[in-house]
């Protein structure tokens, strides 16, 4: 299985401007929009790539098909690494965010691929690098089940409570759904759970561990208030939250079209009102935006310094090493030929 799903294509739309792993750009100064496309800009050339193309998984796990028909925009990833779909910092909110967004808590927790095949269930991090294996109730997830076909899934893995959380589903039963819109993918991974995979949900021996399906809601003010101030989904703390464009297929990598937002950014970017226990998350050195900029942009440079500093060090003690070597050999030659 690992083999075939190797030859997955993906969707590379972007050259991570907007990072989640780095300083929001508000507080970073990280994109100039006098420079470059903004990001709404990406997500409608995105959203037109992605109407122009085709992309059929299942065609390319059997072989059934060529790429000579896929567009450029589309990138292979190495075995899993780059297959699931990432986020960019929200920066660009749209006049239509509201009706064109699907809203995602995250727990904390460890992002990664769920995989059942042929009676055992692997799980991959975002690096490609299987980390685990046991059996599951998922198609094809043991022993048992294991001629009901195969699933693949987003998940975040919870250390916390051994709980798969369930963010988006790509194959279910061998039926891909990577070529379909949000919405009808969360859809169909809250009815997939609730018809089909009530044991998925329990601990027994063919299932040791959790999977439990993490709701969407939609993203009018209103709405999202209710979700920072009410009672999680979830039973962990609460990591960020995602926001899908409901037009998006599921591609491999970090797309414009799923935004990410720390609960105390809701206030400044979306113009949401947040409990103060969630503005009490900021960073401790917070004090103001110019004094949040200002702290980023120095903690880089000091980073930026000490990797520099570190490669200059390594490069010095190979050149004395050699330097040494090469010495040490000189000398034994000549007591060779004194003898």
């Amino acid at each position: 299985m690992e083999d075939l799903l190797s030859s997955f294509g993906g969707v590379e739309v972007t050259s991570h401007p907007n990072n989640p792993h780095a300083e929001h750009p508000h507080f970073a100064l990280y994109k100039n929009k006098t420079t470059g496309s903004s990001q709404e800009e990406r997500r409608k050339m995105v959203l037109q790539a992605r109407k122009e193309a085709r992309y059929d998984l299942l065609s390319l796990v059997r072989n059934l098909e060529g790429e000579n028909e896929v567009r450029t925009c589309y990138a292979r990833p190495k075995k899993f690494r780059n297959f699931l779909m990432l986020s960019e910092w929200l920066v660009d909110v749209s006049e239509d965010f509201t009706s064109t967004y699907l809203a995602v808590p995250c727990p904390v927790g460890k992002r990664c691929l769920v995989m059942s095949s042929k009676g055992r269930t692997r799980v991959y991090a975002k690096s490609g690098v299987m980390v685990r294996e046991f059996p599951s109730m998922l198609p094809g997830g043991n022993r048992r089940i294991c001629s009901r076909g195969f699933a693949l899934l987003d998940c975040i893995w919870s250390e916390v409570n051994k709980t798969y959380y369930i963010l988006d589903l790509i194959m279910w039963r061998n039926q891909s759904i990577m070529e379909c819109e949000t919405l009808f993918r969360f859809e169909w991974l809250r009815c997939k759970i609730e018809e089909e995979g009530q044991e998925v949900q329990e601990v027994s021996n063919l299932n040791p561990v959790i999977f439990q399906r993490v709701p969407y809601y939609d993203c009018c003010p209103e709405t999202l208030q209710r979700l920072m101030a009410d009672q999680l989904p979830f039973s962990v703390a609460l990591d960020g939250v995602l926001f899908y464009h409901r037009e998006t297929h599921y591609t491999h990598g970090n797309t414009p079209l799923v935004g990410w937002l720390k609960g105390y950014m809701f206030p400044e970017i979306l113009g949401v009102p947040v409990p103060e226990s969630v503005l009490q998350e900021r960073p401790l050195k917070y004090v103001n935006l110019q004094a949040h900029i200002q702290y980023g942009q120095q903690k880089r440079n000091v980073k930026k310094s000490e990797e520099k500093m570190e490669v200059a060090s390594t490069k010095s003690q190979k050149k004395n090493t050699k330097k040494a070597g090469k010495s040490n050999s000189q000398e034994n030659e000549m007591e060779v030929s004194g003898t």
